[in-house]
Order: structure tokens, then C-alpha cells, then sequence
């Protein structure tokens, strides 16, 4: 196959690995690999698409181009956060009885001051209440009905949900990041 020639800035978004693709006037990058498949002489090629290349940089997959200039923006711990309310326990729920989301709001909001929950907070939480004891149980009873621990959980705290107006996404996640959300069978899209 001839090697085809791309303009300089398609050429510089080539890496090992990579393939690019080009569709009428556009050009589209491909992390590039191939499998064996039984029955077949050659390997099978196996593209999977990264994302749309332009003069800027590449549009990955899934990522949204919004227009900053005049909305607000607000960014909010939302990876530790929203993993902890989606693993909370039936039993530990209804320890908590109905009142158990702004129980949950108020225990992340210790550890993540900057949590997407932060006004969900009762005002009259209960001066009885017992912090540490409510957060132990929290954690024991995700532990054993998940097999995730509380510091794995923590370290999906720089997974960000930006708002942008009315737009509002998730942050980078990283390998290490999908690999414990993957295992707890969660998915932070926001839709």
C-alpha cells in the first residue's frame, strides 16, 4: 500500500499505533492494531477511533467543543462523590431512613468540600449525629457488598463534573481511575 501524504498539522497528530482516515475533507485518527482471527490467512485489522483531527488538535471521542465567552462555569467533585451515593447500601439507607441523602451529602462533604452534592446538606442535621460512626458503617457496608475500599474510592476525587451554562460534562478519566470505577460497575456520564 503507498504511504499517503497529509498535510503537516495531520501528520503531526500520527503517533505509533495510530492510522489516520480521511472522509471527504476531513481527517480522523484510529489507534490501530490487529488480531488473529481462525480460518483467516492474515491478521484482521482492528480500528478503533480516537477522534476527529484538526488544525487545533484532535476532537476526541465524546468531547464537547463549547463556547465559554459568556456562561458560568462550575466545577464540582463529582468522581468520589457520585461513586459513594451509587454503592450506598440498601441496608445502610434505610439505617438512615428517609433522611439518608443529606446524611450521605453531609459525610462527603467532609472529605470533599467541593462535592456536587454540597447543597443537598440538611441545615438541621441532627447535633447528635455521629459523624465518624456513620461514615465507618458507610464504608464497611460498600466494602463488603462491593469488595471497594474507601481510599480506592478517593482517588476518583479529581474526576470533576464541569458546568458550562447549561452543558455539563465529566472530566479526564484516568486508566487507573476506569479500572475501579469498571469494577464497581459504575459509569459517572452525565446525561
Amino acid at each position: 500500500m503507498a504511504n499517503r501524504v497529509y498535510p503537516e498539522w495531520v501528520q503531526k497528530q500520527r503517533t505509533k499505533g495510530t492510522t489516520v482516515k480521511k472522509n471527504g475533507d476531513n481527517y480522523y485518527l484510529y489507534k490501530h492494531s490487529s488480531k488473529r482471527v481462525p480460518g483467516k490467512k492474515n491478521p484482521v485489522p482492528n480500528d478503533t477511533y480516537i477522534g476527529k483531527i484538526t488544525p487545533t488538535g484532535i476532537i476526541r471521542s465524546g468531547q464537547k467543543k463549547v463556547d465559554v465567552k459568556n456562561d458560568d462555569v462550575i466545577v464540582r467533585e463529582y468522581g468520589f462523590s457520585r461513586s459513594v451515593e451509587l454503592l450506598c447500601t440498601p441496608e445502610w439507607k434505610n439505617i438512615q431512613g428517609e433522611s439518608w441523602h443529606g446524611i450521605l451529602s453531609f459525610i462527603l462533604s467532609k472529605d470533599s468540600p467541593e462535592t456536587y452534592l454540597s447543597n443537598d446538606i440538611p441545615d438541621d442535621i441532627d447535633p447528635h449525629f455521629n459523624y465518624g460512626a456513620q461514615k465507618k458503617t458507610l464504608f464497611d457496608r460498600i466494602k463488603k457488598a462491593y469488595g471497594i475500599k474507601e481510599q480506592e474510592l478517593k482517588s476518583l476525587s479529581t474526576i470533576y463534573l464541569v458546568t458550562i451554562g447549561k452543558n455539563r460534562m465529566v472530566s479526564k478519566i484516568s486508566d487507573d481511575q476506569q479500572k475501579v470505577l469498571d469494577r464497581a460497575g459504575i459509569d459517572l456520564e452525565v446525561h
